[in-house]
């Protein structure tokens, strides 16, 4: 990292208050449709009158008239809660890598929906358990590594269901509800193992408490579900083979079990998952409309099987442009644990802090590939020297959001 991307060496980032009328630009055109569409599980018809009202383009277009307007790097919002809207890439930068102090992940409206189903996980703890339960994470899904040690059971599960998958689609389409449900089967065999490829239930449950904690504090918990998913979640973690990641929680060298609750971490990633059909999906889509990527796509899987190159480098850019220009998170919140001055004022403890995906990662001024698919971007540096890179802020947070 050079001094101009570390945001200890630079100037803080410049703050400005919206007026009234600007707040509830926001609240009503950028937030609300966020909230409408689902944070943690999508609602369908919404995504789908989202998409036809172009609610995204609106609140792009509402977002980048204030950051003109204003000239700040972050607005603080006249809202009932403390909020801030980050609006250019050095507030995003100094949110992020100020993690976990004086921006905590674990935001007080994160808390009341995901401790509905993953009460101790990492993304909801405080500064005092956040360290040990991050390095259980960590350790289990091995982020510092090029691969995980899983990576030859992940392969043989891929190809085992994707030739299953293949097979049911006759008439040469591949629709979401067929790549769905092999997704899930994946993610199952790879998690508790493959006694439980077909135990639907199991993510159907985590499904049902996600959709019910869309509603945050409007919607009361539902306890006896989220006993009875725990539950499920305990016993499958004490039968997992070792070659599985339940199995290597079970087995992880953790002084402190009952502090850290290793299976508690495992809710996430389950979570964390969909994402990766979503975004699999439309990396599919992306290469179904572009013939030159697609020939150079099968021109990697010829080179894999041939034993030359096992990095894919045009699917894994295809894969990040499905996630720069759709990110499967639609809001970054994290919340100050402490007064943080910046120019123009100071944010007080207990404010939350919003950052927008989309609105970084389609960002015309900084990039000239920002509304198109652009995988070269990837191969030739021009992603990595954009403002909001995907080796710090938000491409990565929507990519790497099972330990953030």
């Amino acid at each position: 990292m050079t001094p101009q991307e570390d945001p200890a060496a630079a100037s803080p980032p410049t703050l400005a208050t919206a007026g009234v009328l600007d707040t509830a630009h926001v609240v009503g055109g950028v937030l609300t449709p966020i909230v409408a569409e689902g944070v943690l599980a999508r609602r369908k018809t919404m995504v789908r009158l989202g998409g036809r009202l172009d609610t995204h383009g609106k609140a792009a277009r509402i977002l980048n008239g204030l950051k003109d307007r204003y000239d700040a790097d972050a607005l603080r919002l006249r809202f009932p809660r403390k909020m801030v809207v980050a609006l250019r890439p050095p507030a995003v930068q100094a949110i992020l890598h100020g993690t976990p102090d004086p921006f905590i992940p674990a935001s007080r409206e994160k808390v009341s929906t995901l401790s509905r189903f993953q009460p101790t996980g990492v993304l909801v703890s405080d500064l005092r358990h956040r360290p040990a339960r991050r390095e259980l994470n960590e350790f289990a899904l091995q982020t510092s590594a090029p691969v995980h040690t899983l990576y030859e059971r992940c392969a043989v599960i891929v190809r085992e269901e994707v030739g299953e998958l293949l097979a049911e689609c006759h008439d040469g389409r591949l629709t979401w509800d067929v790549a769905a449900i092999a997704h899930w089967r994946m993610v199952r065999r790879l998690v508790f193992g493959d006694a439980t490829r077909d135990q639907e239930d199991l993510t159907d449950m985590l499904t049902r408490l996600r959709h019910d904690a869309n509603w945050a504090y409007a919607f009361p918990p539902r306890k006896d579900k989220s006993a009875g998913f725990r539950r499920r979640l305990d016993e499958l973690v004490s039968t997992a083979p070792r070659d599985s990641l339940a199995g290597i929680v079970r087995e992880a060298p953790v002084a402190d079990r009952d502090t850290v609750d290793p299976t508690g971490q495992i809710p996430q990633w389950l979570f964390a998952f969909d994402a990766v059909a979503v975004a699999i999906h439309r990396a599919l889509a992306l290469l179904a409309t572009d013939p030159n990527t697609l020939a150079r796509a099968r021109e990697d899987i010829r080179d894999l099987d041939a034993g030359r190159s096992p990095r894919l480098p045009i699917l894994r850019a295809t894969l990040l442009e499905s996630v720069r220009l759709w990110p499967t998170t639609l809001a970054i919140l994290w919340e100050t644990v402490r007064d943080v001055p910046w120019s123009g004022g100071v944010i007080p403890a207990g404010t939350t802090t919003v950052i927008l995906g989309e609105h970084f990662q389609r960002d015309d001024d900084a990039m000239d590939f920002a509304q198109r698919f652009a995988p070269d971007a990837w191969l030739d540096g021009r992603a990595q020297a954009w403002p909001v890179s995907c080796r710090s802020p938000t491409v990565r947070a929507n990519v790497r959001g099972a330990t953030s």
